[in-house]
């Protein structure tokens, strides 16, 4: 069976968040959309990818709608009724999806889309934390890492735990909560680590890395 109009199903909501574009940039600044509703991907990030239905690198920092509790479900789905909590106020990635036909939807896919420098301002002072980070936790160093075969886990665990190090940084001068976090400095970085690599805490309150054993 065809149809051409939302059954109001909850299918998509249900599988993350929108990508945020410019358009959607006066959500921001009407504080529809707070920095507790964000998450911030960063570039080489691996993701899911709508476009290849696959994890790949993101090919830019993008900013997009927080899941709840941790689940990939847009933070403003309202499973009781499965309607949307800003339904009036939807980002621009809503209002071109159509479940019927997603030609719109990936035409403007990682266009003219939003990063942290277009949301906070530019003279908060948590900026100097977030460009150290920037630079000394890069996901493309990781990954070139990852992919060698031997004695990497040390020079891995350097940067996720320079990673931990500049968040507990940032927690303690700003009194960020989790929300604020992932929107400051996206998902933990040992959170993207090859399923060979695992990590454990170590006596210096860091994180040892290790190859899983097969």
């Amino acid at each position: 069976m065809t149809f051409d109009t939302c059954r109001q199903c909850g299918t998509c909501c249900r599988k993350g968040g929108p990508i945020l574009h410019h358009e959607d940039l006066i959500l921001c600044e009407k504080n529809i959309l707070a920095f507790q509703h964000l998450i911030t991907i960063r570039e080489q990030e691996p993701v899911f990818s709508p476009l290849s239905a696959d994890i790949e690198p993101a090919p830019r920092e993008l900013i997009k709608l927080s899941g709840i509790n941790g689940t990939w479900t847009c933070l403003f789905f309202k499973e009781k009724n499965q309607t949307c909590g800003i339904y009036q106020n939807r980002p621009l990635e809503c209002r071109a999806l159509k479940c019927w036909d997603t030609g719109e939807l990936e035409r403007i896919i990682y266009r003219h889309t939003l990063s942290r420098r277009d949301i906070i301002a530019p003279d908060k002072p948590i900026w100097p934390l977030l460009e150290w980070h920037n630079e000394h936790c890069q996901y493309g160093k990781l990954a070139a890492l990852t992919l060698q075969e031997s004695d990497v886990e040390s020079r891995i665990a350097i940067i996720i735990n320079d990673d931990l190090s500049i968040r507990q940084r940032a927690l303690t001068m700003f009194n960020l909560n989790l929300a604020e976090e992932l929107f400051y400095f996206g998902r933990p970085m040992f959170k993207a680590l090859p399923a060979r690599l695992a990590v454990r805490p170590n006596r210096r309150g860091g994180l040892t890395v290790y190859h899983k054993e097969v």
